[in-house]
């Protein structure tokens, strides 16, 4: 593949964030996934996204009065949403994917990104399939581990066969994220049948082809599973490839033949691999070593999430606190609108959104309340914290906290606090633009990347934030503050009241804050190293072009 002549990209993600209405995405992966193919499409380059249609099961958090989260089905319409059906020769097109003693079959829909990039997403629920198969893909990440391989087969193998299927010859497989690895096997076969290939020759080439971008270190996005649950399923794939059940499942039993690793096959059959930061890409090499690592750290698609405004040259002071203002509002009438309650643009407003998980640490936010409480309720210098993030539908831990932190809006931080339910693109959208500051708290070395810090200083929100991910990327005098991540709860109380809500507070003869517009000024002018079309640039020359 060479820049000059751009060549046809198959990239495949268990999940795309596109838009709100199309439930099939968890968190900033999908987010990530749904900005690459808008980059793609902004740059005119040929690119396939391969995905699956969940169908919305538990994919909405409702909060109940006592701090609950529950979740509910969000049923939706494929063609009220803009999904197309998938038609050959006049016929709707169907994918046939063996699982064990069962042919499952596969409709496919299309949405459209841009000239040159499509998003197919795969759907077992048609009336060829029984009950059960039908189900396969109606949850996003739930399910007992054979549910969620019988998933991830569907992707990876059901991928390959719809791309032939479309008379689509990638040049590139991109596999964002492990789950859609098992494209491997099927790659395999195709090569050996189509082109007369041997064995050792169809893997030696389907390596050459695959590309990997691993996205955290965390032990729960680098599933294993036991290796007789794979077993079940390959079994009939080494008797295709002509190959024993041992040597087929080699790559992802390596050193722990008891656990079949994700992490470990999509290392083992790709050629190249990144992080997506340049600390999680040195964690990384360490983690696994032996493996062709390049650094690609993320970006954020531009036209989707920085106010158009802010991308006007020589922005004045006054103009640059008017567009950030009237993002306040509006992040005032859409609070209104999720949760029935607004807020007083005129304090400093406090964000923390994404995930609800361990490793992020919203508790750090909320561990001295009494501290806390006194910072929020200054009555000459308020400050007003509003809150957003799902735990996953099975992380108890996550949902424990998260009522926990309820608890304290509804009591001791009453009329200072808000927490937007249901998280989700809409509601990032109207933070990282309303928010005057943004908190990002996760325990250091466990947060790849973290694009939604991104998303703020292309807004003008200023950060504070642990130097984790990207950030450690940044130069950060005068832009924003970095939490000491060794003593994170009260280092981030003695920022809030020693520099942050006092340079917010300190205004000029006309009202403006400008040491705080100075800073506001610098992070807008920082995003642009952050943009998704820089990332896929990088995509192209460091991980697809064979010749780098």
């Amino acid at each position: 593949m060479t820049k000059k002549e751009p060549q046809l990209v198959a990239y495949f993600c268990a999940e795309y964030g596109l838009e709100s209405r199309l439930p099939i995405y968890a968190g900033g992966l999908g987010v990530l996934s749904g900005d690459t193919l808008k980059a793609a499409a902004d740059k005119k380059v040929p690119v396939i996204g391969v995905g699956l249609l969940y169908h919305g099961e538990a994919a909405k958090q409702i909060i109940t009065p006592d701090g609950e989260q529950i979740e509910i089905d969000v049923p939706f319409d494929e063609l009220s949403i803009g999904l197309e059906h998938v038609y050959v020769d006049d016929k709707p097109l169907f994918i046939k994917v063996h699982l064990t003693e069962v042919d499952i079959w596969v409709r496919v829909w299309k949405k459209t990104i841009g000239e040159t990039v499509t998003l197919y997403l795969l759907d077992t629920d048609t009336e060829q399939n029984q009950i059960s198969e039908r189900t396969i893909t109606y949850a996003l990440y739930h399910g007992t581990e054979e549910e969620l391989v019988k998933q991830q087969m569907i992707l990876g193998i059901g991928g390959v066969k719809l791309l032939y299927e479309l008379g689509l010859h990638p040049c590139v497989y991109h596999i964002n994220e492990g789950r859609p690895a098992f494209l491997h096997w099927q790659l395999i076969r195709m090569f050996m049948d189509k082109h007369g290939m041997s064995y050792a020759e169809a893997k030696k080439l389907a390596k050459e082809k695959t590309v990997y971008t691993n996205h955290t270190l965390v032990a729960a996005g680098n599933k294993g599973y036991p290796t007789r649950l794979i077993e079940t399923y390959a079994d009939y794939y080494a008797k295709r490839i002509g190959i024993s059940l041992e040597e087929l499942l080699a790559d992802g039993t390596y050193s722990h033949p008891d656990q079949f690793k994700m992490t470990r096959f999509a290392l083992n059959i790709s050629s190249r691999a990144n992080g997506v930061s340049a600390l999680h890409t040195k964690l990384s090499e360490e983690a696994w070593r032996g493996y062709d690592w390049r650094n690609i750290t993320n970006g954020v698609h531009m036209p989707t999430w920085q106010s158009s405004e802010f991308r006007q040259d020589d922005l004045t002071d006054s103009r640059i606190w008017e567009i950030h203002t009237r993002n306040k509002q509006s992040l005032v009438k859409f609070s209104e609108q999720r949760c029935g309650y607004g807020f007083d643009p005129n304090k400093l407003v406090v964000g923390w959104a994404r995930r609800i998980a361990d490793y992020k640490h919203l508790d750090w936010f909320f561990e001295d309340m009494v501290r806390l409480e006194k910072i929020v309720k200054d009555a000459d210098r308020p400050v007003q914290l509003i809150i957003a993030g799902k735990a996953h539908f099975g992380d108890t831990s996550g949902k424990a906290l998260l009522k926990k932190v309820i608890g304290y809006m509804q009591n001791e931080l009453s009329g200072s606090a808000l927490f937007l339910a249901n998280y989700d693109l809409d509601v990032a959208n109207h933070m990282v633009k309303g928010c005057d500051v943004w908190v990002n708290t996760p325990e250091f070395g466990k947060e790849a990347c973290g694009t939604s810090g991104m998303k703020a200083i292309a807004n003008g929100v200023l950060n504070l934030t642990v130097e984790d991910g990207w950030v450690g990327e940044a130069n950060w005098d005068n832009m924003g503050w970095l939490i000491d991540h060794e003593n994170p709860s009260q280092d981030l109380y003695s920022k809030l009241e020693s520099e942050i809500v006092g340079t917010y507070y300190d205004r000029n003869d006309q009202g403006l804050p400008i040491k705080w517009i100075s800073m506001m000024r610098k992070s807008i002018e920082t995003a642009k190293e952050f943009s998704a079309q820089r990332m896929f640039d990088q995509y192209y020359d460091l991980l697809y072009c064979r010749s780098k």
